[in-house]
């Protein structure tokens, strides 16, 4: 590889090591979103459109296939605009912040996703249910809204 093409990957991918936790994961995290997103796509688009009736069998709940692509395909693209206003700005998120948006853009959607293979899944309507369904929603918010505060305070200072 030439010095442009080593400075890339070297930007793009993450380290080697494992225990090293760096924006680029935001871009693997979305990358890998993307191509879940794309498959539960073309399992919706098998089931509803192509009438696979072993897919349906798995899947009796397609429509919340759909949520979940939507969802993740936007965890992805907020993913990317972070990682990518970050650079901009020079901004370094605390690891902290890098793994709880992690966790919260591949768990978030997640729901939909178990919903369209068992529809009573998460319709707990127990106090527990609901605070677990609650507290599910925690890594998205704190990620999110740490990561806008970041560009905010940075854009007006």
């Amino acid at each position: 590889m030439n010095e442009a093409t080593t400075n890339i990957v070297n930007t793009v991918l993450p380290s080697a090591s494992i225990n090293e936790i760096s924006m680029t994961w935001l871009l693997v995290i979305a990358a890998f979103a993307i191509m879940f997103s794309l498959l539960e796509a073309w399992i919706a688009t098998l089931i509803i459109y192509v009438k696979i009736d072993a897919l349906k069998k798995i899947f009796p709940v397609p429509h919340n296939l759909i949520r979940s692509h939507i969802d993740y395909l936007l965890m992805s693209l907020l993913l990317v605009a972070i990682y990518f206003v970050c650079l901009h700005l020079n901004i370094s998120l605390p690891k902290s912040i890098i793994i709880i948006l992690l966790i919260g853009a591949l768990y978030n959607p997640f729901g939909f996703f178990i919903q369209a293979i068992n529809p009573k899944a998460g319709k707990n309507d127990t106090f527990a249910g609901k605070l677990g369904v609650c507290l599910g929603f925690l890594p998205t918010t704190i990620g999110y809204s740490y990561s806008a505060f970041i560009i905010m305070k940075t854009l007006v200072t």
